[in-house]
C-alpha cells in the first residue's frame, strides 16, 4: 500500500485505508475455525507488539481434521508498541466483516495487517 498525503503520517495509525482479501473456498465448520484463527492471530499479535522488535510475527496452530493453519501479522516500523497493539486488535476484529469460515484471508491497513491461510505461505 503506497501512501501520500500533504500531512505527517509517522507514528500515527492508518485504519480508514484499510482493504481485505479472502480464500473463496469456505470451511466445513466454521465457528471451530473462526475461534482457532482469532485465536492465532491474537497470539501473533501479541508477539509482533511485545516480544519483536521487528513488529512482525508468524505461527502456526494445528487443527483438528490434521491441517495446519498459518499466520503473519505485521505493523509498520513507525509504529509504537502499543500503536501495533491497538492497530492489530482494530484489524482482527474486522476477521467477521472479511473473513468469516473462509480457509484463509486477510486485513491490511495503511499501519498493519494480518494474514492467515491453511498453507504456508512465509518461508522462514
Amino acid at each position: 500500500m503506497f501512501r501520500y498525503l500533504d500531512t505527517d503520517i509517522l507514528g500515527k495509525i492508518d485504519n480508514t485505508n484499510k482493504f481485505y482479501m479472502w480464500n473463496l473456498k469456505n470451511v466445513s465448520d466454521p465457528a471451530t475455525f473462526n475461534y482457532k484463527t482469532r485465536e492465532l492471530l491474537s497470539q501473533l499479535a501479541q508477539k509482533t507488539y511485545v516480544m519483536n522488535n521487528k513488529l512482525y510475527a508468524t505461527g502456526e496452530v494445528k487443527l483438528e481434521n490434521s491441517e495446519t493453519l498459518y499466520g503473519l501479522s505485521q505493523c509498520t516500523r513507525d509504529l509504537s508498541s502499543s500503536d501495533c497493539k491497538k492497530c492489530l486488535d482494530d484489524a482482527i476484529n474486522e476477521l467477521p466483516n472479511c473473513c468469516d469460515g473462509k480457509e484463509g484471508g486477510r486485513v491490511m491497513s495503511g499501519s498493519c495487517n494480518f494474514r492467515y491461510e491453511i498453507y504456508p505461505f512465509v518461508k522462514e
